[in-house]
């Protein structure tokens, strides 16, 4: 699928008809990644196109109330006085209103179809600790188990903490370590234990399986939510 440029607002010609061309392309194929339960990368694209819309916006009325005034009316009644702009608004300022305004109301509307998908997927996974879980849990195995596949997805994972606009935020790093295929005479327990060796790591690390019920496109849709998800539960069991 084609990309929307981070700057496709600003870049070029500054006109109503033709971003709106842009935009709309770029959301009917949007469209067609969702009907196919692809979430990603257009629903976190979505997002940025909205925020970077919105700062837009904020920026220009910022601007706008920035140009000097000129005390048109004084009601003494009320203690009140009234400003006008020594500016006119022109064309393009206006201009670039209108594209704004359109572009976060329809990518708005796409957000919530994404959202939709999204409480959808993470809905029917399950997280479990597989054997006993260690002390430490900011890094260990992480087994995707579709439970319409013939494999397990074995990943090492790591939480990693770092200062992002004043705040500390959580990230969540995976390795893909090994496609395993499940057999009914070998434990989740067995797994964990042959992985760990496999990859020389100590044998008390923390190892969890994230079940998924049903089937979805894996590395567009299951991957990032089921990180996203297990990043979520990491965090609420640590607290």
């Amino acid at each position: 699928m084609e990309k929307l440029s981070d700057d496709w607002i600003t870049k070029g010609t500054l006109d109503f008809e033709y971003k709106k061309y842009i935009l709309l392309a770029y959301l009917q194929q949007v469209s067609k990644s969702f009907e196919q339960h692809k979430l990603y990368p257009s629903f976190a694209d979505l997002i940025m196109h909205y925020k970077n819309a919105s700062h837009l916006k904020a920026g220009k009325q910022k601007l706008w109330k920035s140009f000097p005034k000129e005390l048109t009316k004084l009601d003494l009644k009320n203690f009140r006085m009234f400003f006008e702009s020594k500016v006119a608004e022109d064309d393009q300022l206006k201009e670039l209103e209108n594209i704004v305004d359109f572009a976060m109301n329809k990518i708005q509307n796409h957000i919530v179809v994404g959202k939709d998908i999204f409480d959808e997927v993470e809905k029917q996974l399950i997280i479990e600790p597989v054997g006993v879980k260690a002390l430490e849990e900011n890094e260990g195995l992480l087994l995707i188990d579709p439970q319409y596949e013939s494999f397990y997805h074995i990943y090492q994972y790591r939480i990693s903490i770092f200062e992002a606009a004043e705040e500390k935020v959580r990230g969540l790093q995976t390795v893909f370590i090994d496609r395993i295929k499940k057999s009914l005479g070998t434990t989740l327990e067995q797994i964990k234990i042959q992985v760990l060796k496999n990859i020389q790591l100590v044998s008390n690390y923390s190892a969890f399986r994230v079940v998924a019920l049903q089937p979805y496109p894996y590395y567009e849709t299951l991957l990032p939510i089921v990180k996203r998800s297990f990043s979520g539960y990491l965090e609420n069991n640590n607290r």
